[in-house]
């Protein structure tokens, strides 16, 4: 079988030939900014592809989608794989035009689409935070009015907590219509309005081959959220101990949402669900790929399986690694954040016991800028121990061990006031 893969991400790790295996062709459409510049690296990253084509301009290109098309013409292809949220879409289209298996569009949109997801939701009687589309100034009103603040607000299709606003006045609603002038035109902007509430956010990750769902595991935050990382503190995430009294009922619920869902036989997904102040569960959403920000390591150092790895292999039918039905130990991450100013040091290696990696993601002398996304990070750990509890402490002895060791003076030229980040 011919498979076109289209990417977007690093291509070290993700070897999609070997992955599917030698009785199969995988032609290869990538993000230019994927592949390393290094010709030896670079070398590596594209061997075993039938075809490569580099492409400079990738993200919500239609172009990538008129090349597929005319590559299929020439040599047709039997699938489509993509991993990105943002090629989800992307790639239903073109499963369509091919005629071929696998997520179709209704499917793709009803995980991209979180106006779309939350009404099937609601329709099946998943417990959801109340919402409704924004499109203008007076959809938003009307909101506020009817739920009071504070209030969330996203793009309907977006990630990594990219452009989420919580609003908690109508000062903050002021903001909002200066970044988005959208909300002001003809054809409206494409928003979704919810109504915030205290949690702890419990994520769940896992995936489904040939209809059998092979692995779904909750995962908390803690004190932690995605939308605080933007504002300079450190996110982190740790798997939850087997024997954990959230454990079957946030799966029960993830289970319940993704059967209301037009699900392909075939996906990973992570999940968010709410734990409210009141201890109950409350369904935020779910997409169909892998989780970001290091969890697909998490996940790694817990049950022993790269997820990627075993979707790719599970659609090419060549051996998909066996998953264990609990984590063979608990692992957890942490990531710091950047703040404003230039960093003056950063450093190199971690001390903290039960760190099984400590990454640095920028050099001294960097400029750096307040995260925009919540995966953004200067450096980041991974732990492991047998209980979450040896684990969470491992982490947050690792992030006062780097806010002591890390510098991040104001301005652009490192001088000035000092502040530790």
């Amino acid at each position: 079988m011919r498979y076109l893969v289209l990417n977007r991400t690093p291509l070290t790790g993700r070897p999609f030939p070997d992955w599917l295996g030698a009785d199969h062709e995988a032609v290869l459409l990538t993000d230019a900014a994927a592949v390393s510049a290094d010709p030896d690296v670079r070398s590596a990253q594209l061997a075993g592809y039938a075809h490569v084509e580099v492409i400079d301009d990738f993200h919500f290109n239609p172009l990538v989608e008129s090349r597929a098309l005319t590559l299929h013409r020439k040599g047709g292809f039997d699938r489509v794989i993509a991993l990105s949220e943002f090629d989800i879409l992307r790639a239903a289209r073109l499963r369509e035009l091919f005629g071929v298996p696998g997520q179709d569009v209704a499917s793709a949109t009803a995980f991209r689409d979180k106006l779309v997801m939350k009404r099937i939701l609601a329709k099946a009687g998943i417990p959801l935070a109340p919402f409704a589309p924004v499109a203008n100034l007076q959809d938003l009103l009307g909101f506020i009015e009817q739920q009071g603040f504070p209030v969330v607000v996203k793009p309907r299709r977006g990630g990594g907590s990219m452009d989420v606003h919580v609003l908690h006045d109508p000062q903050d609603v002021e903001s909002l219509l200066a970044a988005h002038r959208d909300l002001g035109t003809d054809d409206g902007a494409q928003l979704l309005a919810e109504k915030y509430i205290e949690h702890e956010l419990v994520h769940v990750d896992g995936i489904v081959t040939a209809g059998e769902t092979r692995l779904m595991w909750p995962s908390t935050q803690g004190d932690s959220t995605c939308l605080d990382i933007k504002q300079g503190q450190a996110l982190h995430s740790c798997l939850l101990d087997a024997d954990d009294p959230l454990l079957d009922p946030v799966r029960e619920l993830t289970g319940r949402a993704l059967a209301a869902l037009p699900v392909p036989d075939t996906f990973m997904f992570h999940a968010e669900v709410f734990l409210d102040a009141g201890r109950r569960l409350v369904f935020n959403e779910v997409a169909s790929r892998m989780g970001g920000g290091m969890i697909e390591h998490v996940l790694q150092l817990g049950f022993g399986v790269t997820l990627p790895e075993v979707y790719v292999r599970s659609l090419g039918g060549n051996s998909p690694a066996a998953v264990p039905a609990v984590p063979e130990r608990i692992a957890g991450l942490s990531l710091f954040p950047p703040r404003a100013g230039t960093l003056v040091a950063i450093p190199d290696t971690c001390p903290v016991p039960g760190i099984d990696t400590y990454t640095r993601h920028a050099a001294p002398g960097t400029v750096l800028e307040p995260a925009r996304l919540s995966v953004e990070k200067i450096g980041s750990v991974l732990a492991t121990g047998r209980t979450r509890g040896e684990v969470e402490t491992a982490l947050a002895e690792a992030l006062a061990w780097f806010e002591r060791s890390t510098v991040i003076r104001p301005g652009t030229d490192g001088t000035g006031a000092g502040s530790a980040s």
